[in-house]
């Protein structure tokens, strides 16, 4: 039996055994495939809480496999979007911007700027204000704030040419990944603006490119703004107006997820190896993949 509830799940076998699951930010939602034996011929999908581990696998059982594409995307679907609701529920209701704030020096390289939430550490997430800098020289910024008044940064992470800035892939994932932070938005269509932005950037850096005028930025910001008036228009409206996750006394909106399974299961050792279905090569033992939960 699993049951799907508004920031988690939960599941039991006939024999009595429970468990419950409480779904994060940054929890990722994939399809997968085994390559051999009786797992093989269902239709199986991989919830990863917090990469590398703890990450569970379920399937889908039926004679007609029409059938089972369609019941496993509807959980997959479900789960994902309750990680949208969650990372919903976290984020203000504020708009992006690409304009400095008048009379804040610190904001004049401003391009694009917004609340996005910050993996801390295994267990904690927090909601920080971010702002992308053009460059200077040989590095742009992506500063983050407690707020959207950018009164003092609580962080910054230089960006050079060769700086990693990658997605995350999953089933309507909206995280992504700047030199080693884990940051997730309210949507996959903000996170493309995001990585669409920190590319040009990257793009700028390794042409070895003057740093921008103030009449460049004019332009830089045009065009990102443009982007910003779409993404605003597809966007629904917010469901949750309290956070899913327990809040912490911080300074900052800081917010703990139980992210571990509450009872355990001892994992079958003959368990045949699964890969994601859009992977295109597949995970060894060993190499920090966590073992399925036996059910």
């Amino acid at each position: 039996m699993f049951s799907l509830y508004v920031n988690g799940f939960a599941f039991s076998t006939l024999d009595g055994r429970e468990a419950s699951v409480s779904l994060s930010p940054f929890s990722l939602i994939r399809n997968c495939r085994f390559q051999s034996g009786e797992c093989s011929r269902l239709k199986s999908f991989k919830v990863s809480l917090q990469e590398p581990d703890p990450c569970c696998y379920f399937a889908v059982r039926s004679t007609e496999e029409r059938e089972a594409e369609e019941e496993r995307s509807e959980w997959v679907l479900g789960l994902s979007h309750t990680i949208l609701l969650i990372i919903d529920s976290l984020l203000p209701v504020a708009e992006l911007s690409c304009d400095a704030i008048a009379g804040s020096p610190q904001t004049q390289r401003r391009l694009l700027a917004g609340y996005l939430i910050h993996r801390d550490d295994a267990e904690t997430v927090s909601v920080v204000y971010c702002e992308l800098q053009a460059p200077i020289g040989p590095r742009a910024s992506l500063v983050m704030y407690e707020n959207e008044l950018c009164k003092g940064s609580i962080m910054e992470i230089a960006i050079f040419e060769t700086s990693v800035c990658c997605d995350v892939v999953g089933i309507n994932c909206s995280c992504f990944v700047v030199e080693g932070h884990h940051f997730a938005c309210q949507s996959s269509s903000e996170r493309k603006l995001w990585l669409r932005a920190l590319s040009n950037l990257k793009v700028k850096l390794q042409n070895k490119a003057p740093e921008p005028s103030a009449e460049e930025l004019l332009h830089f910001r045009s065009a990102i703004r443009e982007n910003i008036v779409t993404l605003e228009a597809t966007q629904e409206s917010r469901i949750s107006r309290s956070p899913l996750l327990k809040i912490l006394d911080k300074p900052s909106r800081a917010f703990h997820s139980r992210d571990k399974l509450q009872a355990s299961f001892n994992g079958d050792e003959d368990m045949p190896e699964a890969t994601g279905e859009d992977e295109l090569s597949q995970k060894k033992p060993g190499n920090g993949r966590s073992q399925p939960v036996s059910l």
